[in-house]
């Protein structure tokens, strides 16, 4: 059983209520006025074994991280500080980075639904040394069309890609036995690491 939360949705004031539905019937209105090319995941699943949406951020300590960056095995982890499982999962990255990052492994956290401030505090609370997006840059994809792009609709979201850029492993939520799923993504990691050596 892994244990996940929902993505937050903004709370809406009642005045602009009828705005919104006359702004959502124009958007249903185009979108069967004109056929339109699916261009994002309807959930990460559906990108296993397919390339990995591409995209370039900028990480809390101002450093630009491309996915494109060749011969690097990237673990992706959508949370956020106010979902409960995505903190389970903080002891599982920091670990995983600290075991497998000199031999190839990108860890990555991109903060969902979050603020930046406290994104910050639970990095420096939680001695996090492994790259955080919490905000869009300057000339950085943006963080909608990422999560967009990778399907993710409940966090933790954790997406493994290969070094050529292939996503080989989701997972959504976490397990109750924090042990059993960080030696799981272990030998995942391990595996992809050897690949091509």
């Amino acid at each position: 059983m892994l244990i996940s939360c929902n993505l937050r949705k903004p709370k809406l004031k009642t005045k602009y209520v009828p705005l919104i539905t006359i702004l959502v019937m124009i958007g249903l209105l185009s979108v069967f006025a004109w056929p339109a090319q699916e261009c994002f995941a309807k959930g990460p699943g559906d990108l296993i074994d397919k390339q990995a949406p591409p995209f370039i951020v900028t990480d809390l300590n101002k450093t630009r991280i491309d996915l494109n960056d060749a011969g690097k095995v990237f673990l992706i982890d959508f949370w956020a500080t106010w979902c409960a499982p995505c903190r389970e999962t903080t002891s599982v990255m920091t670990s995983l980075h600290n075991m497998y990052s000199d031999q190839g492994l990108v860890v990555l956290g991109i903060a969902v639904n979050d603020n930046e401030s406290n994104v910050r505090k639970y990095v420096s609370e939680h001695g996090i040394v492994y790259p955080v997006i919490a905000r869009q840059s300057r000339d950085d994809t943006p963080l909608i069309k990422i999560i967009q792009d990778y399907g993710v609709q409940a966090i933790p979201t954790l997406v493994l890609i290969d070094k050529s850029g292939v996503v080989r492993h989701v997972s959504i939520g976490v397990s109750p036995d924090r042990a059993k799923f960080q030696e799981g993504l272990g030998n995942l990691i391990v595996g992809l690491l050897k690949e091509g050596q």
